[in-house]
């Protein structure tokens, strides 16, 4: 019998639906009191180190996300870290973006203006799913799960990724009406999303669900102060997007708290159970950080 503690998130529904998927664990709340020595595996966000590191018989830490930019590896315990890999948030995240191309293929943004001076009718041209054409940029896991739900409702799509494209990066934005941003961070994809391939977009929008550092920020305002239609972005080079950023103001873009795709604990509680029991059997759990 193991013990898990599960950091204290929406109101006790990861420790009741671990407990009943993890039924040979016993399964707490952090701030319960529980030997430390007793802990075995802690499903967490954003635990201090220093409370991590009173579980000196610590087995692995579950992470209650698929992020884990916000965590400083190093200073972790040194046990497997894995990240949540859960299908169904994927297509939560594909609910969302599907959310937006459809609001701009059907021009809401426009009938929201227009609603704004009373203007019954103007010269929008209709345009149709098959018109519309979807890029999204990163085409992994989610990215193919975008993909694919864009696809089913008729739009046109096209996926990039460094490794498999079949056009230069401008080529790829240019021939898009929207750019789902889903590319992973790091030194390669910094600042991927600049000048040359905003202004490549034209008049489409972009929308940003993977990380904030992919996008140049001061390019992306530039952009928005002239042609480019609209930006769509929920994360940011820094979270909780500060109070004085330009991009809480700006007319055309649309801010959402990280919340593309959730974590939802009923669908995610048999996916840790999962990445615990290969864990036990001293196998590498799909999800586990190369650290």
């Amino acid at each position: 019998m193991g013990v898990i503690v599960v950091e204290g998130l929406d109101d006790g529904a990861w420790v009741s639906h671990l407990a009943t998927t993890l039924s040979h664990f016993d399964v707490y709340d952090v701030a319960a009191e529980v030997e430390p020595d007793s802990v075995t595996h802690v499903a967490m966000w954003r635990l201090p180190t220093q409370h991590l590191d009173a579980y000196t018989n610590l087995e692995g830490i579950l992470l209650l996300g698929a992020g884990y930019d916000h965590l400083d590896l190093g200073s972790l315990p040194n046990v497997p870290v894995v990240r949540l890999i859960d299908p169904a948030m994927a297509d939560d995240i594909a609910l969302y973006v599907l959310s937006w191309v459809i609001y701009f293929q059907r021009d809401f943004d426009h009938y929201a203006a227009m609603q704004a001076t009373a203007t019954w009718q103007s010269a929008l041209k209709p345009v149709f799913a098959r018109e519309f054409t979807v890029g999204v940029l990163g085409t992994g896991a989610i990215g193919g799960i975008v993909l694919s739900t864009c696809a089913e409702h008729g739009f046109a799509t096209v996926g990039w990724s460094r490794s498999a494209h079949d056009r230069p990066l401008k080529d790829f934005f240019r021939d898009c009406d929207v750019v789902v941003d889903l590319v992973p961070l790091n030194n390669a994809t910094r600042g991927i999303i600049g000048a040359p391939e905003l202004t490549a977009l034209g008049d489409g929008a972009l929308i940003n669900v993977g990380r904030g550092a992919t996008v140049d920020t001061p390019a992306l305002i530039g952009a928005l102060d002239g042609e480019l239609r609209a930006a769509v972005l929920d994360v940011f080079d820094s979270e909780p997007l500060p109070a004085d950023s330009l991009l809480w103001r700006h007319p055309k873009v649309f801010v959402t708290p990280h919340v593309a795709g959730r974590s939802d604990p009923v669908t995610a509680a048999p996916v840790i159970a999962a990445s615990i029991a290969e864990l036990g059997a001293g196998r590498t759990p799909p999800g586990t950080i190369n650290r």
